[in-house]
């Protein structure tokens, strides 16, 4: 029997602000702990664990090649722009060896804001990566689908269906 999966530590982001929620839980992908954040208005405690247990944290291999190759492409485009100190291997990191070159903390859940039935809820994938060090990374993703991998830019919910 499989034990149903729990975001662990659940709580109230803000005392005063009791209707945004963060939990603790795997994001397999990059086998690390994150911290996942989301709205009470938009979706449910449940919910939010349906999505991190079957949808981000069993992404399947085309979309996590999807997720390298767009992240390889921005990797590219700033190496080429700057003279930045890199880590050795950087430049030649490609496919999904570009994943030991990023890192993820926080993983904010959204609803459509559009469409309150729709029922695909989207993240915002927040973290580090070795080539942006000032502005962080962000992976935008809609479902199970990779819409961009970018620096950050906090666009939150409406990067996902803008």
């Amino acid at each position: 029997m499989t034990e149903k999966f729990r975001l662990e530590r659940v709580g109230a982001d803000d005392a005063a602000d009791e209707e945004t929620l963060s939990g603790f839980g795997p994001f397999a992908l990059f086998g690390n702990e994150a911290e996942y954040r989301f709205r009470t208005e938009d979706m449910s405690l449940e919910e939010a664990e349906l999505y991190i247990h079957n949808v981000l944290n069993q992404l399947p291999e085309p979309v996590v090649d999807e997720l390298c190759k767009q992240a390889c492409e921005w990797k590219n485009a700033q190496l080429s722009a700057n003279t930045a100190d890199y880590p050795a291997r950087l430049a030649e990191a490609q496919g999904r060896s570009i994943l030991e070159f990023m890192s993820v903390g926080e993983v904010h859940l959204y609803r459509n804001p559009y469409d309150r039935d729709d029922p695909v809820f989207g993240a915002i994938v927040s973290g580090g990566a070795d080539w942006d060090s000032e502005n962080g990374m962000e992976i935008v993703l809609r479902g199970s689908r990779v819409l961009e991998v970018r620096e950050y830019l906090g666009y939150g919910e409406f990067a996902i269906w803008d």
